[in-house]
């Protein structure tokens, strides 16, 4: 037994000698040299924002929130209050659905029409988080001016045409 402990730990030193030095040597990633990577996320560059490892670039279509008005961001805020507590209780209530839907699945003999019932109740539940998503926009975008609009538009399509990695987020 002995023996076996000391020849595996001989095996892992020796391939920490090596790999040690390998990584050493290594070119570090793109960007590095010049100053654009910082903790994960590429810095800054021009008017251009760089997230993340994927390279998202975001242009400036957030801009239509810096041209807010004071009121239109008080305005703007008690929708978005209002919209999120909506939210998260649909949130809550369809993770609660989730879980039942999942305590049915793992019955003995569960009963078609109860799986069926709580896929309508969970498919309900999707439909009203993007029916309360769609009316917080629309009443956001009734808000803005015609300028603001524009970018608010931008910024909308462009969130759609986004590749979420297959995260459905409400």
């Amino acid at each position: 037994m002995r023996t076996l402990s000391t020849l595996t730990l001989g095996i892992l030193l020796t391939a920490g000698g090596i790999g040690i030095p390998l990584i050493a040597t290594a070119d570090p990633s793109p960007g590095w040299e010049h100053g654009r990577m910082h903790e994960g996320s590429m810095m800054h560059d021009s008017d251009q924002r760089y997230e993340g490892w994927h390279g998202g670039m975001r242009g400036s279509h957030d801009s239509w929130k810096a041209s807010l008005s004071d009121k239109q961001q008080k305005d703007i805020d008690k929708l978005r209050l209002t919209y999120k507590r909506g939210k998260y209780l649909l949130k809550a209530k369809m993770k609660q659905a989730k879980v039942e839907f999942a305590l049915l699945i793992t019955k003995d003999n569960p009963g078609k029409s109860e799986i069926n019932s709580k896929i309508d109740q969970i498919t309900k539940l999707k439909s009203e988080m993007l029916h309360l998503k769609a009316d917080y926009k629309t009443s956001v975008r009734k808000l803005l001016t015609e300028e603001q609009r524009v970018k608010f538009d931008f910024a909308v399509l462009a969130k759609a045409a986004e590749d979420r990695h297959g995260k459905g987020r409400y």
